[in-house]
């Protein structure tokens, strides 16, 4: 079901369309004429039809409901595009990390992808763990064969500040 089927089905929630747009600060929807810049430069929307231009709207009439349960905000790069494109200084982008803060703090599905990262990062300090690299002669070798220190582990006094971090943002 798209985001636009959503909207059929429910009225807005003024209330929690005003708790959005206090999370973003000044990059108000209301700003926002439709010029499609942020939509026409997105990533997100060649790949998956992520359509900042869309949610704004949305977000201005008041449906962040049926944005969070749709699991659009989970879609964007965060390349931040969007941001520098749009000439009335929206920001798309945070309205959608905006959404996305919502979500978790009404317990919504987090995808399986940013658990994962989280995850890693705990464990190791990356988001990504480093992976072997191959040579010309197609030989395959990893950071100890070139020669690189090995990656030290995060200690506990990063795990805690990080911990920290998601608590304070989950009061926000």
């Amino acid at each position: 079901m798209s985001v636009t089927d959503l909207t059929t089905s429910k009225k807005p929630d003024s209330a929690l369309r005003l708790k959005t747009l206090r999370k973003i600060g000044d990059h108000k929807p209301y700003n926002c004429f439709q010029c499609i810049r942020c939509t026409s430069g997105c990533p997100s929307m060649k790949m998956l039809e992520l359509k900042p231009h869309e949610i704004v709207s949305l977000a201005r009439l008041g449906f962040i409901e049926e944005l969070i349960s749709s699991g659009i905000a989970w879609t964007c790069a965060t390349c931040l595009k969007c941001k520098e494109r749009c000439p009335q200084a929206v920001a798309p982008v945070d309205l959608i990390i905006a959404l996305r803060n919502l979500a978790v703090e009404k317990e919504a599905k987090v995808p399986d992808s940013f658990l994962h990262s989280l995850s890693a990062i705990l464990e190791t300090g990356f988001i990504q763990q480093p992976q072997n690299t191959v040579t010309r002669k197609l030989e395959r070798v990893n950071r100890e064969k070139l020669g690189l220190p090995k990656f030290c582990e995060p200690d506990e006094k990063f795990k805690a500040v990080l911990f920290k971090a998601l608590e304070q943002s989950q009061k926000e």
